[in-house]
């Protein structure tokens, strides 16, 4: 026998085309009594003999010597990975001996015979035999069909034997091994171009090392044997690689499939690679060329002292954020209020009482009316502890009016709202599109290549996330709309800084002329606060907070008037001597009026809440190999 030495090079290995099977005895404890639990054995011996055919098939013979000790063993079993998971077409002339006897294949269960069951991924084998003690020789052989890797004619590149003699999940010490590879006459291995030795390799548990490797003289028979006990969860792989073409070995089916799935998973990749860059940047393409707002032609100062039309709170609060939202409701309240159609009083029981002063709907628009409409119904007077739980289903008719008012008044060309309901649709379309390709992929991708359909999907899935995502800023304006747009934002800005702009005890009169606009901000807090400690800052003539002064008729303040004459009204009280008569002084009449928005704006959109109703042990393993063959287990009990 020639001896060698192997250069630490890898081999050319295709990661698509490996060869799995295991045939692995291990212990199986059998519970219930004291004498099963000191069951146990070791190999002395664990050979296995490889002879190639002509045609590529494997004729596998295993020699195994076990040691039992403990209580008797009486059976084993055993799987082998076929298909796709096991790396070979598949596994006929199964054969099993015991010395000079001869296992017969049964259903039996009896000691002698053993029984194949197989499904699309594996072979199971289950074998009986009489009570067993001390060492005992059981000897495999099967032949593995499509088991070598074909190569090419490519330099470097060649058919090959890549095969996990013993798998690293035997569940015992194996303390000798010897692995025998026989070639059929006129091959031998290939060698290393650079050194001339021959493309061969043992590993025990990834070591060269502890594997002495040889050749024989012709080249066609190469050992490999074990230097040192294998413990277990290590493994002992063979190797040989032989030229490409002197046998004629059809390629087998699952390195076929294999191959179908390296072009399936590189055309795949590919088309993922381009949906996962491609999807997005159509998305951000998407919203620069249709979700932006179109350049304004002119100059729009920091801040604006004052409206810059004449649009209402609410189509303003609408317009700024393109949400109909609930402040921008609220918005409409304080509006009316001010505007003398509804004044708002608070009781001893902290309850704030509605009353509409007025039933002129001339000058309103259709959404005003809507809203008077749903607070009022027919009755003048309504407390808000009436509207829980029945105004909600109303909000939505009066944010679709809001939508409706912004296309009147030419602000934007398409509900906004509509326009993010459409992208959203867009976005779970998308990722339906998603979830059934992956479905489907799977299901008609080769198993190898399934990775394909993870990738895949998960592209559109995040184009479909980025949609959703990048859809709520879809909406557009028009050109009027982008310029009422920029010019309420400095309004907004005047508002909510007004102190670094003017003085408050000279603008007290803005707090309740601008304080729908405030609210439809967002800012109504901290205006109602910034004005809360300003001397003769005048009280909301349609607000009247409980423990306050006298009331006047109808629960409603005249507002004031300009001018003399003999006509003109008294002149309203302001927040600080509002708040000298009520408990608590000038931050209760703050806090009334911001509790009164606060709690407005709960119990309008309140909805009801919801209600509700009230066998025996055995020892089994598994393994799966890396790129050679090999996969199952095997037990004993």
């Amino acid at each position: 026998m020639q001896k060698f030495q192997v250069t630490p090079k890898k081999f050319r290995m295709r990661t698509a085309v490996s060869l799995l099977f295991l045939l692995l005895l291990g212990a199986l404890l059998l519970p219930g009594s004291a004498a099963a639990q000191t069951k146990s054995f070791y190999w002395e011996r664990f050979d296995v003999d490889i002879t190639l055919l002509e045609n590529g098939d494997m004729q596998i013979v295993e020699t195994q010597v076990l040691n039992f000790s403990g209580a008797p063993f009486t059976y084993g079993y055993g799987s082998i990975l076929t298909g796709s998971s096991g790396n070979n077409d598949n596994i006929t002339n199964i054969e099993l001996r015991e010395g000079d006897l001869i296992y017969k294949e049964s259903s039996s269960n009896t000691p002698g015979t053993f029984e194949v069951s197989r499904s699309s991924s594996e072979v199971r084998i289950d074998w009986y035999f009489e009570p067993a003690l001390g060492q005992h020789t059981y000897t495999f052989s099967y032949t593995v069909e499509g088991g070598v890797i074909v190569g090419t004619l490519d330099e470097g590149s060649g058919d090959q034997i890549f095969w996990k003699a013993i798998p690293s999940d035997h569940p015992g010490r194996i303390q000798n091994s010897v692995v025998t590879i026989r070639l059929p006459e006129g091959v031998e291995p290939q060698r290393y171009t650079d050194d001339g030795t021959y493309l061969v390799e043992g590993l025990a548990n990834s070591n060269a090392n502890l594997v002495d490797t040889s050749v024989s003289e012709d080249g066609r028979i190469i050992t490999y044997t074990l230097l040192e006990p294998l413990l277990s969860g290590q493994a002992l792989e063979v190797r040989v690689q032989f030229p490409h073409g002197i046998l004629d070995i059809p390629i087998p089916d699952w390195q076929q499939q294999q191959q179908s799935a390296d072009v399936y998973g590189l055309i795949g990749l590919v088309l993922s690679v381009l949906v996962f860059i491609g999807g997005p940047l159509t998305v951000l393409a998407l919203w620069y060329t249709r979700g932006r707002d179109p350049e304004i032609g002119i100059v729009v100062p920091d801040y604006l002292p004052e409206p810059p039309s004449n649009l209402r709170p609410a189509v303003v609060g609408t317009l700024v954020d393109e949400k109909a939202d609930m402040r921008d409701i609220i918005s409409t309240l304080v509006d009316l209020a001010q505007r003398g159609y509804i004044s708002i009083s608070e009781n001893k029981a902290r309850n704030h009482v509605f009353t509409l002063q007025s039933v002129a709907t001339a000058e309103l628009r259709p959404y005003e009316v809507q809203f008077i409409k749903d607070v009022f119904g027919s009755k003048t007077e309504r407390k808000l502890s009436e509207l829980r739980y029945k105004f909600a289903n109303k909000l939505p008719r009066l944010r679709t009016m809001l939508y409706d008012e912004l296309i009147y008044e030419g602000l934007v060309d398409r509900s906004p709202d509509k326009v993010r309901t459409k992208y959203m649709v867009i976005a779970g379309l998308i990722f339906a599109l998603a979830a059934i390709a992956f479905i489907g992929l799977v299901a008609i991708l080769p198993e190898d290549a399934s990775y394909v359909a993870c990738c895949g999907s998960v592209a559109l899935g995040l184009t479909a996330l980025l949609m959703g995502i990048v859809g709520r800023y879809m909406p557009n304006k028009t050109s009027k709309g982008a310029e009422e747009k920029a010019k309420w934002d400095a309004f907004r800005n005047y508002l909510k800084n007004i102190e670094e702009y003017q003085s408050l005890d000279q603008v007290g009169e803005l707090f309740e002329k601008y304080l729908p606009y405030a609210t439809a901000f967002g800012l109504d807090r901290t205006w109602i606060r910034k004005f809360s400690g300003v001397p003769n800052t005048p009280i909301p003539p349609w607000y009247t907070p409980y423990g306050y002064g006298p009331v006047y008729h109808g629960g409603h303040r005249p507002r004031p008037t300009t001018g003399g004459g003999s006509g003109t009204a008294p002149s309203l009280p302001s927040l600080d001597s509002a708040a000298s008569s009520m408990a608590g002084g000038l931050e209760s009449m703050s806090a009334g009026l911001t509790r009164m928005l606060n709690s407005t704006a709960t119990t309008m959109r309140s909805t009801p809440p919801s209600t509700s109703s009230g066998s025996s042990g055995g020892f089994s393993g598994g393994f799966s190999g890396g790129s050679s063959g090999g996969g199952g287990s095997r037990g004993f009990g």
